[in-house]
């Protein structure tokens, strides 16, 4: 198992100076992560790659190569739905490619909706990186599938619901790769701040912990909003880089849980 750090300079640190920005993520947000009511039936998702707590800069998203929904009838394309969006991109007069997606809710139930982007050239490091995200959300209070997985090659399977979570309560998954149980492996965990908090130190930007020999871990999540958890993995394949040379591919999986205060 191999972890790394995508470890960027960037002039946007905080209190004015230069800081190490945490690792890079591909978020897929829904505009709500219960539909409780009609009026929220209709979902609007980012689709971006990013640093979460930093809310920038974005990195280059040249194609989702997968993107759908799971639900108890199965597995069903969304690919069509894609709506590029190019938005600037920080430090870099370049701009840069990401996605958003609406989505109808028509009936009650677990959605599980995933996506795989094509792999991301990371000069940096020599790695292509691969990011298999997914995100559930209940609609009307059945539960019917969260628990499914989706059979992505790396994946984390929630052990705990991953909606309808207080801030404070544990959230327990496990890693697989490639249906196998993936042990000792780096879960980084980072909170998507959009740039809106200042972390003290670098350390609290991205936290990290390990899973157990049966791939399992748990973490308490200390403020309401969206978190990401990632496995980071060296799988052993390699990829064609930008300049024909065979190098290593990362593919992570993700999984984004959301928490709310109780009132």
């Amino acid at each position: 198992m191999f972890f790394s750090r995508h470890l960027l300079l960037l002039l946007a640190g905080f209190s004015g100076i230069i800081s190490p920005a945490s690792a890079h993520f591909l978020e897929l947000v829904p505009s709500t992560a219960l539909v409780t009511k009609s009026g929220e039936s209709r979902l609007s998702f980012d689709i971006r790659f990013t640093h979460p707590m930093e809310g920038g800069p974005l990195m280059n998203i040249e194609r989702l190569d997968r993107f759908g929904v799971q639900t108890v009838d199965g597995k069903h394309d969304l690919t069509g739905q894609l709506i590029v969006e190019t938005l600037p991109m920080a430090l870099n007069p370049a701009r840069v490619q990401s996605y958003t997606a609406d989505y109808s809710i028509r009936r009650a139930g677990d959605y599980t909706f995933y996506a795989s982007p094509s792999p991301y050239w990371e000069a940096e490091e020599k790695t292509m990186i691969i990011h298999h995200t997914k995100v559930v959300v209940n609609a009307y209070g059945l539960e019917n599938g969260w628990e499914t997985p989706v059979g992505l090659p790396v994946e984390i399977m929630p052990l705990s619901r991953p909606y309808g979570l207080w801030t404070g309560n544990i959230f327990s998954g496990q890693v697989m790769n490639n249906g196998t149980p993936e042990g000792d492996a780096i879960i980084e965990i980072e909170y998507r701040g959009e740039g809106k908090i200042t972390p003290l130190a670098t350390p609290y930007i991205t936290q990290t912990i390990r899973t157990d020999e049966n791939g399992v871990f748990h973490y308490a999540m200390p403020k309401a909003g969206w978190w990401v958890f990632a496995a980071l993995l060296d799988t052993g394949k390699t990829l064609p880089a930008p300049d024909g040379t065979e190098a290593p591919v990362e593919e992570g999986g993700l999984i984004w849980v959301h928490t709310q205060n109780m009132p």
